[in-house]
């Protein structure tokens, strides 16, 4: 259960911060790497053969023309967002499709950048306003499907990928994603500090309204508009799927977030001064806890939520291998959609290491910015891979 924010946790994200800049002089980095790996399972050899959509480029071209049409490209923001979507979303069937998912994801970054829980608390008050007249005129766009007499730029896009979606999604699909989307919405442009909410999270109460504001749910949702195939909850309850799968896509939706937690952390939580965050929801939740403890707890609840996901993943899909479901169209829908779970965890990892957007100075070797002799932003110019993680 929440309890009351305090002046003495402000103290704690402080020292937190100045933890921080001394272990980015002096300290051995960590390996994000080590950190969600099991003995058994070496995060790098599970995503080794994951591969972006073929379509990536076409799409990606062609969200960048309209955004910068429409003056929603975000400078130098754009090329790192909408580099995301043919990595989250590899497997639609058409650039068309791929083309729509990217529209949306560059809506969703354009506003997360610019009115965002990390950007909100440091508007003023009339930014603030105006963040939540536009944030209320976009959600009715989004409930009604009909465009106000004059449009923002951002509401011209959201006309447009309405447009465009509705031409192509099965409507009981497109409903049920709009409600998702709105949800998102509603939690993610908001300032979601612990001063600004006047409460503490738990860790547990923390990871369900990350996954929430992250935006993971919409994302998983457009997998099935990406296949044109999509799954009937009466089907997947009538055959005892519905439970299993539901469970399977809450973890997607949090490794994907608490994965991107801490390779942002830097970005979030020292550059920003955000603490909507796993590492410092860890740390103030633990009396005494350091920063070395929140990053160990942070990093364990990444790791065991892809221990899990393999587990039943794998328990799922040799359900829909047996005899009265291998042969149904059902079972086929099911085992396309596990690939496409999986292909969302992998991708949280395998985008986060190809982009340059949390690169920079940093306690996890990951995030190194590389210097142009090839070593890496450190006190000593020694990449040590993060022995720490063990300890």
């Amino acid at each position: 259960m929440a309890s009351r924010y305090t002046s003495a946790l402000e103290c704690e994200i402080t020292d937190m911060r100045a933890q921080h800049e001394t272990w980015v002089r002096t300290g051995e980095p960590w390996s994000l790497r080590e950190l969600f790996s099991t003995p058994d399972c070496d995060i790098a050899d599970y995503c080794k053969e994951f591969r972006p959509s073929e379509f990536g480029a076409q799409a990606c071209g062609e969200v960048e023309r309209y955004c910068r049409e429409q003056g929603i490209w975000l400078e130098p923001g754009g090329a790192h967002y909408n580099s995301m979507t043919p990595y989250l979303h590899p497997n639609p069937i058409s650039a068309q499709r791929l083309t729509f998912i990217g529209l949306f994801n560059a809506i969703l970054f354009w506003l997360n950048d610019t009115v965002g829980r990390e950007k909100y608390g440091h508007l003023t008050d009339a930014e603030q306003h105006r963040a939540r007249n536009e944030l209320a005129s976009l959600c009715r766009l989004l409930e009604t499907r009909i465009p106000p007499e004059t449009t923002t730029p951002v509401e011209t896009a959201t006309v447009e990928f309405l447009t465009g979606i509705g031409d192509l999604a099965d409507p009981r699909w497109l409903d049920e994603f709009l409600v998702s989307t709105l949800d998102h919405l509603q939690t993610a442009i908001r300032d979601q500090n612990a001063r600004a909410r006047g409460d503490l999270l738990t860790v547990a109460e923390y990871i369900d309204l990350r996954a929430q504001v992250s935006g993971m749910y919409p994302a998983i949702a457009l997998c099935e508009f990406g296949r044109d195939s999509y799954l009937r909850p009466e089907q997947l309850s009538g055959a005892g799927l519905a439970s299993d799968l539901r469970r399977l896509q809450v973890l997607t939706a949090e490794i994907g977030a608490l994965m991107n937690d801490m390779f942002s952390f830097e970005k979030e939580c020292i550059a920003d001064r955000s603490d909507f965050n796993l590492v410092p929801a860890c740390l103030l939740n633990t009396p005494g806890a350091t920063l070395a403890d929140a990053v160990r707890a942070a990093g364990a609840a990444v790791r065991d939520r892809l221990t899990e996901f393999r587990r039943r993943s794998d328990a799922l899909r040799d359900r829909c291998r047996e005899p009265g479901l291998a042969e149904t169209d059902l079972g086929a829908q099911v085992r396309v959609h596990l690939a496409d779970l999986t292909s969302c965890v992998q991708a949280s990892w395998v985008w986060q290491l190809a982009t340059t957007r949390y690169k920079g100075d940093s306690i996890f070797t990951e995030n190194y910015l590389i210097r142009p002799e090839g070593r890496p932003m450190s006190n000593d110019g020694d990449h040590r891979g993060g022995h720490a993680a063990a300890r």
